[in-house]
């Protein structure tokens, strides 16, 4: 259910907000059914320049909201917005398994032409729900390129200053540029997430599993060097962070080289100790193997990890990240060293 509302100001929207839910909740009523859950747990924005005006942005927040209720805000930046600002709102709503009530989370679709996406700062202030977290996933690709103008900047910076976290997806990026940017925001004192970091999760769970296990034959400080192969036409950001990660506790030496793999991104690690040797390479399109010299060996699924799977589990750290600063600033030194 949606409803259409022109001008775009936070007070017409909430109004709009409130007339949905009133009739949904007599809709209910009416069919003898249960009332409406209504659940919010945080303000989700997402800001798009994409050509689809939002579409994607839209549908995959309403599969986040499933594990992450939320206010859902989709702030698609556009030419082919008929006003400055227009916008709708609707209710995305579902029934838990063997549950006869349905759970529903509001959602904002806002259209800004290119001109008007400096100012939406004051739309979002009025729209963001009362003391909780507000996540802001940014897919603006023109305003996170080192090329974006003065205006794609200014937009950017008003919804960040709103946020508690910000996610971006380096994947493809640049890599100077995409680093900076995050450099940039932590000395500003914000919470950055990065979506190349968290593809990272398959690689990294099972390598810490092994220093984990009481079985294994080495400390993680004896491993004097790490060798990370990669299939990327350039360094891409997934494969320094997954290097930072390895070296970060004992600064091991790193090297990076690019190889024919079974798909993008990292393809084999490498750590080499004067009496171990642990190799975690991708062995086909969706499997990993993990080898060590000394015998030991067990195969992994890779996995098919979509954007709304790396969102839920993103959305699951709502505040800063340890171990991806530390990588982070790993990866830093990592650069440095390149040049």
């Amino acid at each position: 259910m949606s409803a259409n509302i022109f001008p775009v100001q936070p007070e017409a929207i909430l109004k709009g907000l409130g007339k949905l839910w009133t009739s949904l909740g007599e809709e209910e009523k009416q069919l003898g059914k249960p009332t409406v859950l209504r659940a919010c747990a945080m303000t989700l924005i997402v800001a798009t320049d994409e050509s689809d005006a939002g579409f994607f942005a839209s549908q995959t927040i309403s599969e986040l909201m499933h594990e992450h209720p939320s206010r859902g805000i989709v702030l698609a930046v556009s030419d082919t917005a008929e006003h400055g600002l227009e916008a709708r709102v609707l209710a995305q709503c579902w029934k838990p398994f063997g549950k006869a009530q349905q759970i529903c989370c509001e959602q904002i679709e806002i259209k800004a032409r290119p001109e008007v996406w400096p100012n939406v700062g004051p739309t979002l202030v009025g729209l963001t729900a009362a003391d909780l977290p507000v996540i802001f996933w940014c897919r603006h690709q023109g305003a996170l390129s080192p090329t974006a103008t003065a205006d794609q900047k200014a937009g950017l910076e008003a919804v960040m200053s709103l946020a508690t976290k910000t996610i971006v997806d380096n994947r493809g990026m640049e890599l100077q540029s995409a680093f900076s940017f995050i450099a940039d925001s932590q000395s500003r004192g914000r919470i950055i997430a990065d979506l190349e970091w968290t593809r990272l999760t398959f690689w990294r769970e099972p390598l810490a599993g092994v220093f984990d296990s009481s079985a294994c034959g080495s400390p993680l400080s004896s491993f004097h060097s790490v060798e990370i192969a990669h299939s990327d036409p350039k360094l891409s950001a997934s494969t320094v962070y997954i290097g930072g990660w390895i070296s970060a506790p004992y600064k091991a030496r790193v090297q990076f080289s690019k190889i024919d793999g079974h798909g993008p991104g990292v393809h084999r690690v490498t750590l080499r100790s004067e009496t171990e040797t642990i190799d975690f390479e991708r062995t086909g399109p969706d499997c990993m193997t993990l080898r060590s010299s000394n015998g030991r060996s067990r195969q992994y699924n890779y996995p098919d990890a979509d954007l709304t799977a790396l969102m839920t589990e993103e959305l699951s750290v709502l505040g800063p990240d340890p171990a991806f600063n530390t990588a982070f600033a790993r990866s830093q030194e990592l650069i440095r060293e390149l040049k």
